[in-house]
């Protein structure tokens, strides 16, 4: 009970302060960063980094697998079930449903762009107490980013993910939603890309991490240094057992390179201090500079909450996979 007390409350904090895109004095958090971590990225050439890619990525598995095994395809299918459809003008919408890695089903919204394809595709994540139809509507926290690429000539997979007590749990529903998209004859396999904002801007870093078949990433309102997560109240759900002593939360990004990443952050964000973005920001971008990839990581810091802000990642995004959601309707 204690637990769920405690993430309504959460939810209705975060909503608040999404909504009202301010920074009002936010908690102190009583834990800190650990003073040393168990794989720390220090590599110096390129082949190091990608080894300590490898090692990280396999112990990141290893985490999460230790609270929810995984299941295969063939052991849960992903039984994808188009059911009503939409005229949304320039696209079809879709309400459908999967099957998760735990046997259940989970709704989501599927978008096709009118024409021919293949197109190119992004999976959009929401965050706390969100729904797949939350990021397609342009009134909320999310701006509506979801419809914006549907509108731009993208297949668009939204799922509705439940809370659950660590959001890495959430990892082998994600690689699931990749695996719907590549097996679409809508999508360009080549050509997927994936985007959230705040805990869906989290499963972005879980999920680019960890499966190289995202081609860009879109993290909005999450990347921090474990200190900067740790100096103001945040939910706890992204304290999976053994992750915080692992690495510093934002050299999880450094699992994408070289791959295309894009961070949002806001000056006003009261659940990630900008400051603190600003560090892990370069440290990433040091990172993508061993892997000779500097350009390839980008920081968007701008002015207000915790929110989609869009302005710079429409247009990279576009550049990336060859959509039009910067183009002004």
């Amino acid at each position: 009970m204690y637990r769920l007390l405690f993430v309504w409350g959460w939810l209705g904090f975060l909503t608040f302060t999404a909504a009202a895109a301010e920074a009002p004095t936010a908690p102190k958090s009583k834990k800190r960063a650990p003073d040393k971590y168990a794989l720390p990225f220090k590599a110096a050439t390129r082949d190091a980094a990608v080894a300590w890619q490898q090692r990280a990525r396999k112990r990141l598995f290893e985490l999460v697998a230790a609270q929810v095994p995984r299941h295969s395809l063939a052991e849960r299918p992903l039984n994808f079930q188009k059911k009503s459809s939409e005229d949304r003008g320039r696209y079809t919408l879709y309400h459908a449903s999967f099957q998760g890695n735990d046997g259940k089903r989970y709704p989501c919204l599927w978008t096709v762009p009118k024409g021919k394809g293949p197109f190119p595709a992004v999976l959009c994540l929401h965050g706390h107490g969100g729904t797949a139809e939350a990021v397609f509507d342009p009134k909320s926290p999310y701006r509506g980013f979801a419809g914006r690429f549907a509108d731009g000539g993208y297949c668009v997979l939204a799922p509705s993910f439940p809370h659950r007590d660590y959001a890495a749990e959430t990892l082998w529903d994600l690689i699931r939603c990749v695996d719907i998209l590549a097996a679409q004859k809508e999508v360009d396999p080549q050509r997927i890309g994936v985007a959230g904002l705040s805990m869906g801007g989290e499963w972005t870093m879980w999920l680019a991490a960890c499966d190289p078949r995202l081609k860009a990433a879109v993290v909005s309102g999450w990347m921090c240094t474990t200190e900067g997560v740790f100096s103001v109240f945040n939910c706890p759900c992204w304290e999976l057992p053994g992750f915080v002593d692992l690495m510093d939360v934002c050299e999880v990004n450094l699992l994408i390179a070289p791959r295309p990443v894009l961070f949002e952050s806001a000056e006003e964000d009261p659940c990630f201090p900008v400051k603190f973005t600003r560090q892990g920001f370069d440290r990433i971008r040091a990172g993508y500079k061993v892997f000779g990839a500097e350009k390839a990581c980008v920081h968007d810091v701008f002015p207000g909450g915790h929110v989609w802000h869009g302005m710079e990642s429409f247009p990279w995004i576009d550049k990336i996979l060859g959509g039009k959601s910067a183009a002004k309707k």
